[in-house]
């Protein structure tokens, strides 16, 4: 069955707010990754306004973002259970960038500091201003809108424990 929506393919670390504007739920294609050209990070508009019983991770969602200072932008987050913040991932969308708060794992990413004095400048505001910082999907998944709260930027320690990375 032909997917109604428009043949729209990016990478997901290429979004933009106008693209979560059009499209308030995109998918990954993992049913197309043989497509040249196309990757894990591959992904696509649905025409779905809620999700039901995705697999978690499988689709990102549209979110409103509030700044510790009152201010609000644009971002998305994976669909995950909310106290997963290694699987919720959420991204703040600035300019034609975006800042990925989620690090992963300290042991591989041993420039950590500078990506976070990296993300700072992109959102051009002090980590005051920034955090705490949430995040709730504009789209409901499993009747709900899917919450997070990031106290910084984060990674996973080499004992396996989240901790927020300075």
């Amino acid at each position: 069955m032909p997917d109604p929506a428009p043949r729209i393919r990016k990478q997901v670390y290429e979004l933009t707010v106008q693209d979560f504007l059009d499209h308030a739920i995109w998918e990954f294609c993992s049913d197309e990754e043989g497509v040249e050209g196309q990757d894990e990070a591959t992904v696509r508009p649905t025409i779905k306004t809620e999700l039901t019983d995705e697999l978690p991770g499988a689709c990102v969602l549209a979110a409103r973002v509030g700044f510790a200072e009152g201010s609000s932008g644009a971002g998305y987050l994976y669909n995950c259970e909310a106290d997963d913040i290694g699987c919720v991932q959420p991204n703040l969308l600035v300019s034609a960038s975006q800042v990925n708060f989620w690090l992963g794992w300290m042991r591989f990413i041993p420039n950590a500091a500078e990506r976070v004095q990296l993300g700072y400048q992109k959102i051009g505001k002090t980590k005051d201003a920034v955090f705490p910082i949430s995040f709730e999907s504009t789209s409901k998944v499993k009747g709900r809108a899917l919450r997070a709260v990031v106290p910084g930027f984060m990674a996973r320690g080499l004992d396996g424990k989240i901790l927020v990375v300075e």
